[in-house]
């Protein structure tokens, strides 16, 4: 007996992890202690985690154990920054908002203490790799206990312990129907889901490490039964990424396998929802379309309308009111105000139409004074069914009633056709996140505070933004990027492959929950916390066991922080930044023009999807020859419709891979990480060629420029090491390049130009001469066969040559372009003042013409001298670079913006190298002013392309909402007689330009 009480005391924090491993996810959410000013609960779980710890403490002041962990510096960096933000936040946000409460703000803080300290118990009580068994067995016995409890939700009866709302909170046991969504022993479907996410990626990798064959086929059982409770849950983003989760773990287990089961893999999802009607449907009703209730006047919808018989409004008195009652804007009657309302105010029931038109009543079931589904899609664009004179509406039915008075409304209305989001998506896009935004805009580096936001954001990265700002959202990263640089580091010393399977399968379940946190609370809600941090200091634990005692985490860390791959997430976050506010932009100019092209589907070719492809690449109709763009147009329409802010996203998008493969060419380029991310950082922010990202017509000059970087860095690895592959990828990149915008036949120039630089241009002599350079070429020819083929616009009006005025062009395009990629547009005034002058002073610009060319040799003989061969070479590809992306368009009559957006790469490493120069220079200072001194320079030149970028961004959301008001317009005009008869539009004195939009 005194050797189990022994083994006890010894094991106590372990046998405590065990045990909090089966408990937590067990036993039903139920109320211990009220809180006040909130419908969260201090429950019985939060005293076993309290004596656990006071354990833990006793050891600790034994010094039995060590505080001294791989994340002990990063947690409580985390919680000192969670402090801060909220001490900020009560004493300087809180007092200025309504329905915040400091004490809600203490009570958030102790908890995120609360989840992370489970974290030094569980990492406290791994002493030897033999544990891990015991921890699989209990993870596995859990997991079943909650499938059997939710089947019995589902088929037994067995009562629901909710925290959805208020009143469920406080432990009401409710019983489910057999449509309703599994919680199992969770207080919601969601939480069930997010468990599911965590545990069933674990046990699914341990399948490929356990030896023993029952234990397989137990482990296989469990999480095929797992799954079948997912559907249970019918929660869309949780299937979704507990299918990442599990493909993350079959490659991290089996690469091959899966590279050549990737078909297969594709398909069973398709085949498990086929099956699984109520989640097929929860994803379908994602969007829907429904009538939507328009202001004539305004455009602005008033909710989804419904026509119901004239008998619905027998025994009801109906009064009239004017909608607008001398407002400029439709207001829904108040039942207080309009109740004593005088006889003549009755609607006489004589005047019902057959069908009347019937306004539904907000919807307020999830606490949001929002219509179910107003989150609509492009409500402007959307088709107009027909014009009412009034509309009825029915108000919600007061405390202590069960009817609503019924009013009809007069007025100028439209029923518009809309596809509109569901209640869930639209409480996310209307209500939560806009929320979330706001309290982290009162102070981005701290946030508002714990407690400033709602119980759910249901995004829970814009919750810490929103809560601790954009420093403890970064701790909190930086604690899981410490824990996957251990984990990397333990995996090649670790030789057990039930290790190294759980290893794999946490990694696996982190990632799906990582995603699974975009739109659900995931690391707020306190079973998936609890449960979280404990395996994380599980696998710590274990992991530490592998690796030496002075294993240098800080090093990893910092080196982790500089790795292309961080630099690539820094670019990404420095273009969401920047452009971002153009995501609300609405479409301008030629982006009716794709669209219209998508609409019509190619005109009689309008088949099928593939026949009108095949059209976009057989028949131009006189227009460039971009079929490319014309295709992503034509899939963009058929997924999204009229959405712009899908499409402004994939022109954000596509400039940040731009600005990531630029980052890379950069490297090979400079020779040097820091110059290739300065210039890449300072690529993104350039003002110069922005239209190319405000502008959805412009899509086809992103994609060029990715497809043109693309076959430049896969040619130069083909260079290295001659692999077919690598070659057969370069002349493919090309041929995309050129179906999506004319500027492409120039990138196998772009490859020469890199080899000559770096092998000599002597050494191109050889390269017409083998067949793997002249094929770079055949993706020319063949595009410029097909665009003969299909009858395309090619020199005529704006886009033509003057073969006299060719020079004078080539020159005075080239330095326009120059100044326009280094200055931005600000300069286009000035440009066009000069270019102006010299058309009409042709005597003066043949003088001008020699004396620039003399100068610019003059500055090249007294500079060129003073710098290394290295250098000589990164400029020397940045002006062929620059020149030959501009080489279609030097000729023309005119500069255009989009046009120097690939060409600016050029002018960008030049920058960054005299910004090295510059630095160079000042060393003799001290290296502090050095630094100070470029800092201040980059700041100063970024802070003015920065501007000019919001300043563009002004006018193309101005152009975008003078756009919107014409459509308005033009539906105030609306006749039902327009959708039988042909009506035709004529439009003069038509703005063309907003400014730079």
């Amino acid at each position: 007996m005194k050797k189990i009480f022994s083994w006890i005391s010894d094991n106590i924090l372990f046998l405590a992890t065990l045990f909090l491993l089966f408990f937590i996810p067990l036993y039903p959410k139920l109320p211990l202690i009220d809180i006040k000013n909130t419908w969260v609960y201090v429950r019985i779980e939060d005293f076993i985690v309290l004596f656990v710890l006071l354990a833990w403490l006793a050891l600790f002041i034994r010094k039995k154990i060590s505080l001294k962990t791989p994340l002990t510096l990063p947690i409580i960096f985390f919680w000192i920054i969670g402090g801060i933000s909220t001490l900020h936040g009560v004493l300087v946000i809180f007092p200025t908002i309504a329905n915040v409460f400091p004490n809600i703000a203490l009570l958030n803080f102790f908890r995120h203490i609360e989840y992370m300290s489970l974290f030094f118990i569980a990492y406290a009580s791994i002493r030897d790799k033999k544990q891990l068994p015991a921890v699989i067995a209990v993870l596995t016995a859990t997991l079943l206990f909650v499938v059997f409890y939710g089947l019995g939700q589902r088929y037994l009866a067995f009562p629901a312990y909710l925290t959805m709302n208020e009143e469920y909170a406080k432990g009401v046991a409710i019983q489910l129907s057999l449509l309703s969504r599994v919680p199992s022993t969770f207080a919601g479907h969601y939480d069930l889901a997010a468990y599911l996410v965590l545990i069933l990626p674990i046990l699914a990798s341990l399948i490929f490490g356990i030896k023993n064959l029952l234990g397989k086929v137990a482990l296989i059982i469990t999480v095929f039964l797992g799954f079948g409770l997912m559907f249970m849950t019918v929660s869309r983003v949780s299937f979704f990424v507990l299918l990442v989760a599990l493909f993350i773990v079959l490659l991290l287990q089996k690469k091959k396998l899966v590279l050549l089961m990737l078909p297969i893999l594709a398909v069973l999802p398709i085949l498990f929802l086929s099956l699984q009607p109520n989640l097929l449907n929860r994803f379908g009703s994602t969007v829907h379309e429904t009538d939507v209730l328009v202001d004539a006047v305004t455009g602005s919808a008033l909710g989804h309308i419904k026509f119901v018989p004239r008998e619905y409004f027998n025994d009801k008195i109906v009064w009239k009111r004017d909608a607008r009652g001398g407002q400029p804007t439709v207001s829904l009657p108040d039942p207080t105000v309009y109740g004593e309302s005088s006889p003549s105010g009755i609607l006489d029931p004589i005047f019902i139409p057959p069908q009347a038109p019937l306004l539904a009543a907000v919807n307020v079931s999830t606490g949001e004074s929002l219509p179910e589904g107003t989150g609509y899609i492009n409500l402007s664009l959307s088709p107009v069914t027909r014009k009412l004179g009034g509309f009825f509406y029915e108000s919600k039915p007061p405390a202590g009633s069960s009817t609503g008075q019924m009013f009809m409304l007069s007025g100028d209305f439209l029923v518009k056709r809309a596809a509109a989001y569901d209640l869930s998506f639209t409480t996310r896009f209307q209500g939560e996140w806009p929320r979330a935004l706001m309290a982290f805009g009162r102070n981005i580096l701290l946030g508002s505070g714990y407690g400033s936001v709602s119980l759910a954001v249901d995004n829970n990265y814009l919750r810490m933004l929103g809560e601790i700002g954009t420093l403890g959202t970064g701790a909190f990263f930086a604690i899981f990027l410490i824990v996957g640089l251990y984990i990397k580091k333990a995996l090649p010393h670790i030789e057990s492959k039930l290790v190294k399977s759980f290893m794999l399968g946490f990694v696996g379940g982190v990632i799906g929950l990582a995603l699974n946190a975009t739109l659900i609370d995931v690391f707020e809600a306190s079973k998936i916390a609890f449960l979280l941090w404990l395996l994380v200091g599980i696998v710590l634990g274990i992991s530490s066991q592998y690796l030496p005692r002075d294993v240098n985490i800080s090093k990893m860390f910092l080196a982790a922080l500089a790795s292309p791959i961080a630099i690539v997430f820094y670019l990404a976050v420095l273009a969401f930044t920047v452009f971002s506010p153009i995501l609300p932009n609405f479409f301008t100019g030629d982006d009716f023009t794709w669209l219209r092209w998508a609409a019509d589907c190619g005109g009689s070719h309008c088949g099928n999807i593939f026949s009108t492809i095949l059209h976009y690449f057989t028949d131009a109709g006189g227009f460039f020859y971009r079929p490319g763009t014309k295709v992503y147009f034509q899939l963009m329409y058929s997924v999204f419709w009229l959405n712009p802010t899908v499409y402004h996203a994939v022109s954000l998008f596509l400039h940040f891979v731009v600005a990531a493969l630029f980052y890379l060419l950069a490297r090979r380029v400079m020779r040097s990480s820091l110059l290739a991310a300065a210039a890449a950082a300072l690529f993104v922010i350039m003002s110069g060629y922005v239209e190319v990202v405000f502008w959805s017509a412009s899509t086809g000059s992103l994609f060029n420029a990715v497809f043109a970087l693309a076959a430049l860095l896969v040619f130069i690895y083909w260079e290295e090491n001659k692999k077919t592959v690598y070659l057969i990828l370069t002349v493919l990149f090309i041929l995309l390049a050129t179906f999506f915008h004319e500027q492409g036949v120039v990138v196998p120039l772009l490859l020469l130009a890199y080899k000559g630089v770096r092998e000599g241009f002597s050494s191109l002599k050889a390269v017409y001469k083998k067949f793997e350079y002249q094929v770079l070429f055949v993706p020319v020819i063949f595009y410029l066969v097909m665009r003969f083929a299909a009858g395309s616009h090619w020199f005529n009006g704006d886009y033509s040559y003057n073969i006299v005025k060719l020079p004078f062009n080539f020159v005075g395009n080239g330095l326009g372009y120059l100044f326009l990629s280094l200055v931005g547009p600000s300069l286009l005034p000035l440009y066009e003042m000069f270019r102006n002058l010299l058309k009409t002073q042709i005597v003066f610009a043949t003088i001008a013409l020699p004396v620039i060319v003399f100068i610019s040799l003059l500055i090249y003989r007294k500079v060129w001298y003073k710098v290394n061969k290295e250098e000589k070479n990164i400029i020397l590809f940045a002006v062929l670079f620059f020149v030959i992306c501009l080489l279609p368009f030097l000729g023309l009559g005119n500069i255009a913006s989009r046009y120097s957006y690939l060409a600016t790469l050029g002018p960008v490493m030049i920058l960054v190298l005299l910004l090295k120069k510059l630095y160079v220079h000042l060393l003799d200072s001290g290296r502090n002013i050095a630094i100070s001194a470029t800092a201040l320079v980059i700041i100063v030149f970024s802070l003015f392309h920065i501007i000019q970028v919001q300043q563009i961004q002004h006018d193309w959301h101005g152009a975008g909402d003078r756009v919107k008001k014409f459509f308005v317009s033009i539906d105030e005009l609306y006749a039902d007689y327009w959708s039988n008869e042909l009506v035709e539009f004529h439009f003069v004195n038509v703005p063309i330009r907003v400014g730079e939009a």
